[in-house]
């Protein structure tokens, strides 16, 4: 994806999340057809709380997300913390939830990585020039 795509891109996220934030995540559910959640991770090096917005699809009633990383050939930062401290909060349909990430692989991810391609296209366009295999996690409610 050139540069000047990408910077769009975190230009519309940045307007999306002060829109979330200043709703209390009661506006913004939704972006480009797809729902968002809110995932709070726990940075692998600094060990800070570190809030992000993303698209998911729904895996038996619970979010998956995709690591795409908007086509970069590095996964992103959330992934890396997902691995090192998968007990997270997360939030949709406006509601908090302490949640495990499960780290998909096999015919699970291969199920769910259909279902997002399907559901937003932009996922298998940005696959399309990766060498990385694509991660994906699925945010299982605790408790």
């Amino acid at each position: 994806m050139p540069e000047s795509n990408r910077t769009a891109m975190r230009i519309q996220w940045r307007l999306h999340k002060a829109v979330w934030n200043g709703s209390g995540g009661r506006l913004g559910r939704r972006i480009n057809g797809m729902p968002v959640v809110e995932l709070v991770t726990i940075g692998r090096k600094s060990g800070e709380e570190r809030q992000i917005l993303i698209t998911y699809v729904d895996d038996g009633g619970s979010p998956a997300i995709v690591g795409t990383n908007a086509g970069r050939d590095t996964d992103p930062a959330w992934a890396h913390n997902l691995r090192a401290h998968p007990d997270v909060r997360a939030r949709w349909d406006g509601h908090w939830h302490d949640v495990r990430a499960v780290e998909l692989e096999g015919e699970t991810w291969a199920r769910v990585w259909s279902v997002a391609a399907t559901t937003n296209t932009g996922y298998a366009a940005y696959a399309e020039d990766l060498t990385r295999h694509v991660p994906i996690f699925r945010l299982d409610r605790l408790g």
